[in-house]
C-alpha cells in the first residue's frame, strides 16, 4: 500500500479528494494553484467586483497615519498599565474597556499608539472571558476607521447641523405628547444598566413612549423556557469543566452561541492531556455540521424538527433506571409518547453509549439545547437535567441578567399595526437595523412610511436609516463611555480611547439632550457625568468600599470591571411547564435551519473585510453564505457545489447556491443569516443571500415542509480548504510515514502511552546539528483544545497588518492570512469525523525555503526564527515552492502605489495599522514571524530593566487570543518551561517530520474519548 493510499483511507479534506477527483491530485503536483500566477489588473474587474476589491484595498493601504487631532474633553480616561501624564511617542498604552460587538460584553484591553487604537485583546482581569476575545471583537477596530461611517447628521439625505436636528426632533416629541400620539423606541439587546436608565428617563419625560427591544439571535427561547420551568428568566451559567459527559442538542456552545468564549475556556479545561488525563466526553446531536459538532467524540445526526421528540425519548429511556425527581402524571404521559428506537437508523451504538454514559454520570453530566431551538425543547432539556440530577452543574453565582426583556413577535406586529394606522408619530431606532432584521412579512419598512418622524441613530448607513427622515451618526464603541451588566456579580466599564473622528455623538447623549428639551444641553461630558452619577449611586454603594468615590471610580476604570458576590438561590423545577408541550405530528419532508453567521453576526459586520475574508470554521467558505445539504440529498437532486437551487418555505422563495457538506442530516438544509445586505458599504454590499425572507416570527429559526429544486446556473463559492494543500505522497517508504494528522483514543493511550512513536525511524544527519546556546523560540499547539473558531487567524491579521484581497483573489488562492486552520475528515461523507489543525510557518531548523532564496531574503536568526528581510526579496517565489507546509504568501498587488485608485481615496483606514510591523508591497513574500516585533519589545524591556529575557515574557498574537489556550509559545531551551515539556510529551509530533526539516511547531495529537480504541 502506498503512503497516499494509506492517508486517503484515513483523512480527506473535501469530497473531491474522497472520491479521487483527478484535479485534486493534479493540483498537488503543480508548483502553484491554477490562476495564482496570472497577471492581475483591477481595472479588468467589472462593476461590483472591482468596487469591492478597491473598497477592501483601503484596509490594506500603507500610508503613515497620525492620531486624531480633534481631541475633546470627555472626562478622564485611565490606562490599564500606567497613568502617563501624556501619550509618549513609540510607546503603547493599554486601556481597559468593554466589547460591544455582541451581547456578551467581554472585558477588553485596547492598545493605542500615539492616541490611535490599533489592537483589541481580552482583559485578563475580567472573570468571564479572562483575557480572550472573539474574532468579531478583535476585528471591530476596523469599523472605527471605516471611511463609510456617517460623518454628519442628515435630514432627508441632506447634511444638517446637530442643533437643527435637536430642535426638529424635540418639537416632534412634544407634538406627539400633546396630540396623544405614541412614540416608539426600537433597540437591540440592552445590556447596560445606565443605558436602561436613560431609556427609563426618556419614558418618564415623554410618557407616551414605549421601548421595544429585540434579538435576531439570542437566548429568548432559553429565557422563556427558564421562566416557565423555574419562575425566572435569568438562567445560570454552566460548569462545563465539571461535566464528565456533555450532550449538546443542536447547540453550538463552542462556536457562536451564548458566552462561547467562556464556554470554550471551561470546556477546554477538561481536554487537558498533558498534565492530567481527565477528559470529558462530548456528544452532539444536530442536523447541520457545527464547530461544536466537529469537536464531538460522538456525533448523532438528528433533524432540528425531531429534537423535541428525541429529548423526550431519551428522558423516557433514562427514567427506567430511576429519576432524581418524582414525575407527575403529565410528565409520565408525555414521556410515554416517544421511543428512542426511532432515531437508531445506523446510530444505535452511539445512542446506547449515550444512554449508558448519562446514567453512569448522573449529577456529573449536562444536557444543553441550542439557542435556535424552540422553547419547548429547552423545557424538555430542563426536565432531563432534573431527572439526571445535573442541577449541581448550574452556576448560580453567574446568572445571565435580563435588564430589558425582548419584545415578542406579537408585540412587534402590534407596533407595525399602530404605525400603519397613524397612531405613532415618532419612531426612534436606537442603534439597530429592524428593516433588515425583522421578518419581511411584518412589512416594517412599509409601515414606516405612515410615521411622521422616523429617526435612526447609527454608525453607518443601513437599510433602516435609508427609510428614515433623520440619520444621526453615533460614536463607535471605542469613542464611547458605557457599562455592561450581563452576568450577576460582574459589572464592566467602557471608556473611550479616542475622540470622535467624525461629527458624531454618543447615542445616550442624544437622548439626554432631547430629555432636557434644550438644544444647548448637549456637551461632550453629558453622558460621562450621567454614567458616573449612576455608578456612584449603584455600584459604589453596593461595594461598601473604604475608598472615596473618585478613587474607587479610577480603580474601576483601570481594572475595567467591578465584581461582587451576587449568588442567586437555586429554584425547583415546575412540572407544570410541561403542560404546554405537545409532540408535533409526524415530521415529513425537509427542514430548514437558519443560524447566525460565525463572523458577521446578524449582518452588523457585513462591511468588515477581515471578517468577510475569514474562512468559515466548518466549510472554509469566505465572502458568501449558501444552503448546506448532505451528500445523499445532493445526489438525489443531482446537485453539485455552486449549483443554484430555489428553496421554498410556505409562500417564500430564495435562490441560493448549495454546498455539499459531509455530516449534514439528509433532510436538513442549513443557511446562515446576516448576508445579502443591500444598504451597506461597498465591502459588504450584495455579499451572499438574504435568507431573512423565510423568517416568519422573531426567534423562529426552524421550518418544516421545505421544498428544494434545481433551477440551473451556478454561483461560485470560494473555499480555502484545498488551497495550500500539504502533500506527503513523496514519502515512498511506508515505515517512515507520519500522517499530517495524528490521533488516537483515550483507551489506546492508557494502554500504550507511546503508541504515537512506535515504529518511527529516527532521522539522522550526516552533518553536525547547529546548537542554539541561548534562547530558541518554539510553539506548541494542542489539537485536543482547538475548536477551529478562527480567533487566532483574526488576531494575526490585526497584529501583522494582513491585507484584505476580496473574493476574486481568494478564489485564485491569493488570500494573505499568515495562519490558516486546515480541516480534515475521516470516515464516510455521511458520517464523518472532523479534525482541525492550525497551520503556520514552522520555523524549521533545516528550513528548505532558506536554501533556495537567491538573495538571502529569508534566513535564520540566532534564536531560531525563520525571518524575512522584505527589502531584499525580489519575488522569485522559490521559497514558496520549496516550503512543504505551504505557509508563505505572495503579494500580487501593490497596495501602496495603487491606493489612489481605491474607491474611498482617503487614508483613514491606514490608522488601524500596527506601526511595529512593515506593510508589505507587491512582489514581496511574507509569512508568520512568531510576532518578532513582540520579541524585540520584550527584549528591549528586559535590557532596560537589567534582567534576562525569559520565554514567558513573549506572548504571540494567536496565543493571546486563543480562547481554549491551545497555543503555547516560549523558549525550547528552558527545560522547565511549558513549551519544553510539551515538545517532549508522548503525544507530541511534528507535521511531515520525515522530511528532516526539523520544524519548531509541535502538535499535541488529539485523543478522542470513545468507548473503545477505535474512533467511531
Amino acid at each position: 500500500m502506498s503512503s497516499s493510499e494509506y492517508n486517503k483511507k484515513n483523512f480527506w479534506k473535501s469530497l473531491k479528494e474522497y472520491y479521487d477527483d483527478p484535479a485534486v491530485f493534479e493540483a498537488k503536483a503543480h508548483e502553484f494553484q491554477e490562476g495564482v500566477t496570472d497577471d492581475f489588473n483591477p481595472s479588468q474587474l467589472s462593476g461590483l467586483s472591482r468596487r469591492k476589491f478597491l473598497a477592501a484595498l483601503t484596509a490594506s493601504a500603507a500610508f503613515a497615519a497620525t492620531a486624531c487631532s480633534d481631541y475633546r474633553d470627555k472626562g478622564e480616561i485611565i490606562p490599564y498599565n500606567q497613568r502617563p501624564e501624556e501619550v509618549l511617542p513609540g510607546k503603547a498604552n493599554l486601556y481597559a474597556s468593554t466589547c460591544t460587538s455582541c451581547a456578551q460584553s467581554c472585558g477588553v484591553l485596547v492598545k493605542t499608539r500615539e492616541g490611535r487604537p490599533i489592537k483589541i485583546d481580552g482583559n485578563p482581569d475580567h472573570p468571564i472571558n479572562q483575557g480572550k476575545i472573539c474574532s468579531k471583537g478583535q476585528a471591530s477596530i476596523l469599523n472605527l476607521y471605516d471611511p463609510e461611517r456617517l460623518t454628519e447628521p442628515t435630514s432627508s439625505k441632506n447634511a444638517v447641523s446637530w442643533s437643527s436636528v435637536d430642535s426638529d426632533i424635540i418639537s416632534s416629541l412634544n407634538s406627539a405628547q400633546s396630540n396623544g400620539k405614541q412614540i416608539a423606541i426600537i433597540a437591540g439587546s440592552i445590556v447596560s444598566p445606565t443605558t436602561k436608565k436613560v431609556l427609563d428617563d426618556f419614558k418618564a419625560k415623554y410618557t407616551n413612549t414605549k421601548v421595544y427591544s429585540y434579538n435576531v439571535f439570542g437566548d429568548d427561547s432559553r429565557r422563556a423556557a427558564w421562566s416557565e420551568s423555574y419562575g425566572s428568566a435569568e438562567y445560570p451559567s454552566i460548569k462545563w469543566e465539571e461535566a464528565n459527559v456533555i450532550l449538546a442538542i443542536d447547540a453550538d456552545f463552542l462556536g457562536n452561541e451564548g458566552s462561547f468564549i467562556e464556554n470554550t475556556r471551561r470546556f477546554a479545561n477538561r481536554r487537558e492531556v498533558v498534565e492530567n488525563l481527565d477528559i470529558n466526553r462530548l456528544y452532539v446531536a444536530e442536523g447541520r455540521m457545527s464547530a461544536t459538532g466537529m469537536m464531538s467524540d460522538y456525533r448523532i445526526r438528528i433533524s432540528p424538527s425531531n429534537q423535541l421528540e428525541f429529548v423526550l425519548a431519551l428522558t423516557g429511556e433514562i427514567i427506567k433506571s430511576g429519576s432524581a425527581i418524582s414525575l407527575d402524571a403529565t410528565a409520565k404521559s408525555l414521556l410515554e409518547q416517544s421511543s428512542l428506537t426511532k432515531f437508531a437508523g445506523g446510530q444505535s451504538k452511539k445512542l446506547t453509549h449515550l444512554v449508558q454514559d448519562l446514567i453512569a454520570n448522573k449529577g456529573k453530566s449536562i444536557v444543553y439545547a441550542g439557542d435556535t431551538l424552540p422553547k419547548e425543547v429547552h423545557i424538555a432539556v430542563n426536565l432531563l437535567n432534573e431527572v439526571l440530577g445535573n442541577t449541581a452543574l448550574y452556576d448560580y453565582s453567574k446568572v445571565s441578567k435580563s435588564l430589558l426583556p425582548s419584545s415578542t413577535s406579537d408585540e412587534i406586529q402590534a407596533l407595525v399595526t399602530a404605525m400603519k394606522s397613524g397612531s405613532i408619530e415618532t419612531v426612534i431606532h436606537f442603534d439597530c437595523n429592524p428593516v433588515f432584521d425583522f421578518p419581511k412579512s411584518f412589512e416594517y419598512a412599509k409601515a414606516l412610511k405612515n410615521v411622521k418622524t422616523v429617526v435612526t441613530l447609527t454608525e453607518a448607513e443601513n437599510e433602516t436609516s435609508s427609510a428614515s427622515n433623520y440619520s444621526l451618526p453615533i460614536n463607535h464603541a471605542l469613542e464611547c463611555w458605557g457599562d455592561a451588566y450581563t452576568k450577576s456579580g460582574v459589572y464592566s466599564l467602557q471608556q473611550p480611547v479616542i475622540s470622535p473622528i467624525f461629527n458624531s455623538r454618543q447615542k445616550e447623549a442624544i437622548l439626554l439632550t432631547w430629555i432636557a428639551e434644550n438644544t444647548s444641553a448637549y456637551n461632550d461630558k453629558i453622558y460621562h457625568k450621567y454614567l458616573l452619577d449612576n455608578f456612584n449611586a449603584t455600584i459604589y454603594t453596593k461595594k461598601n468600599s473604604l475608598a472615596d468615590q473618585k478613587t474607587f471610580w479610577y480603580s474601576a476604570l483601570h481594572d475595567g470591571v467591578v465584581t461582587f458576590d451576587e449568588t442567586s438561590a437555586s429554584k425547583s423545577f415546575a412540572q407544570s411547564a410541561l403542560s404546554g408541550i405537545k409532540l408535533p405530528s409526524q415530521v415529513t419532508g425537509n427542514t430548514l435551519h437558519l443560524t447566525e453567521s460565525y463572523f458577521l453576526g446578524n449582518g452588523k459586520f457585513a462591511n468588515n473585510g477581515w471578517l468577510q475574508e475569514t474562512p468559515h470554521p466548518v466549510s472554509k467558505i469566505s465572502w458568501d453564505n449558501y444552503a448546506s445539504i448532505s451528500p445523499a440529498f445532493a445526489k438525489q437532486l443531482g446537485l453539485e457545489m455552486n449549483d443554484l437551487v430555489e428553496i421554498s418555505v410556505n409562500d417564500k422563495q430564495l435562490t441560493i447556491p448549495v454546498l455539499v457538506q459531509p455530516g449534514v442530516h439528509d433532510t436538513t438544509i442549513n443557511i446562515e443569516l446576516g448576508y445579502g445586505r443591500k444598504v451597506v458599504g461597498d465591502v459588504g454590499k450584495d455579499v451572499g443571500f438574504d435568507a431573512n425572507v423565510f423568517v416568519s416570527a422573531l426567534g423562529t429559526l426552524v421550518y418544516q415542509n421545505v421544498s428544494v429544486k434545481k433551477v440551473g446556473g451556478t454561483h461560485k463559492l470560494v473555499s480555502t480548504q484545498e488551497h495550500h494543500s500539504l502533500d506527503d505522497t513523496f514519502v515512498k517508504d511506508f515505515h517512515r510515514i507520519r500522517k499530517i494528522i495524528q490521533e488516537g483514543t483515550v483507551e489506546k493511550y492508557k494502554k500504550e502511552p507511546n503508541f504515537l512513536h512506535e515504529e518511527v525511524k529516527e532521522e539522522l544527519s550526516i552533518t553536525r546539528e547547529h546548537e542554539y546556546t541561548g534562547m530558541k523560540w518554539a510553539m506548541a499547539i494542542d489539537l485536543n483544545k482547538c475548536t477551529s473558531c478562527g480567533t487566532c487567524v483574526t488576531a494575526c491579521n490585526v497584529e501583522n497588518n494582513v491585507p484584505v484581497v476580496g473574493k476574486d483573489q481568494v478564489g485564485r488562492g491569493r488570500e494573505m492570512q499568515w495562519m490558516r486552520i486546515d480541516r480534515y475528515y475521516s470516515g464516510t461523507p455521511e458520517d464523518p469525523i472532523a479534525s482541525n489543525q492550525p497551520m503556520l510557518c514552522q520555523h524549521c531548523d533545516n528550513a528548505p525555503c532558506e536554501n533556495v532564496c537567491p538573495v538571502n531574503a529569508t534566513n535564520h536568526s540566532p534564536d531560531g526564527l525563520n525571518q524575512m528581510a522584505y527589502n531584499r526579496c525580489v519575488g522569485t517565489r522559490y521559497c514558496s515552492n520549496n516550503c512543504p507546509y505551504k505557509v508563505r504568501r505572495y503579494n500580487f498587488y501593490n497596495f501602496r502605489d495603487h491606493f489612489a485608485d481605491a474607491y474611498y481615496e482617503n487614508n483613514l483606514t491606514a490608522m488601524v495599522h500596527n506601526p511595529e510591523v512593515t506593510v508589505r508591497s507587491r512582489g514581496v513574500m511574507e509569512k508568520c514571524t512568531f510576532c518578532v516585533q513582540r520579541i524585540m519589545e520584550a527584549r528591549s524591556d528586559a535590557i532596560k530593566d537589567g534582567r534576562v529575557l525569559k520565554g514567558t515574557d513573549v506572548v504571540t498574537a494567536c496565543q493571546q487570543a486563543c480562547p481554549a489556550n491551545a497555543i503555547v509559545f516560549g523558549d525550547a531551551n528552558d527545560k522547565e518551561s511549558q513549551i519544553a515539556k510539551l515538545r517532549n510529551h508522548n503525544l507530541a509530533y511534528h507535521v511531515l517530520e520525515e522530511l528532516n526539516v526539523k520544524p519548531n511547531v509541535t502538535y499535541i495529537a488529539k485523543l478522542r474519548n470513545t468507548h473503545s480504541e477505535e474512533v467511531i
